[in-house]
């Protein structure tokens, strides 16, 4: 056990964590999530059915839950650093569940304009909301995780410190 508090100690290992807090980052990462969404909804439809019937709502669900992840990660570090709160999941689940639907709503509309594809289809936003909801919920779950690692890594530092 102690071999493992000291391996999550080291420098590289704190600065990996540290950075997961860095708000810009969840930015970067939510951005380059929505810019490949919208390029693979640009791609055209050749309008054949699928070999698997309904894969496409599992791959909007997993797809869209990567940004309900991503999302919540945003909004909990810009509460926990930029605001310097605690971080309240009863207002970021929400906040995540909204933003994400507008975008999946966003991107069925944007089907629509995109020739063989068959926008604006309501099983693919539920699809799209519900993996952001399983996302943000998701995140709430490793969030805690994150927190006691980097708590964890401030105590063995202090304890270094004062031997």
């Amino acid at each position: 056990m102690a071999g493992r508090e000291t391996r999550r100690g080291d420098p590289q290992t704190v600065s990996r964590l540290r950075l997961l807090q860095h708000p810009l980052l969840w930015f970067i990462a939510v951005v380059a999530w929505m810019r490949l969404v919208w390029h693979l909804s640009s791609i055209p439809g050749d309008g054949s059915p699928p070999l698997i019937p309904h894969l496409d709502k599992l791959m909007h669900f997993l797809g869209f839950a990567v940004g309900g992840m991503l999302m919540a990660g945003l909004l909990g570090s810009v509460t926990l650093v930029l605001m310097r709160r605690k971080v309240r999941w009863d207002l970021i689940i929400p906040a995540t569940a909204i933003l994400i639907g507008l975008f999946g709503w966003l991107d069925e509309w944007h089907q629509c304009f995109t020739p063989g594809r068959h926008g604006a289809d309501l099983a693919d936003w539920v699809a799209d909301f519900l993996g952001g909801i399983a996302g943000a919920l998701f995140f709430r779950a490793i969030f805690h995780r994150l927190v006691q690692d980097i708590d964890r890594i401030r105590d063995i530092r202090v304890s270094e410190r004062n031997d």
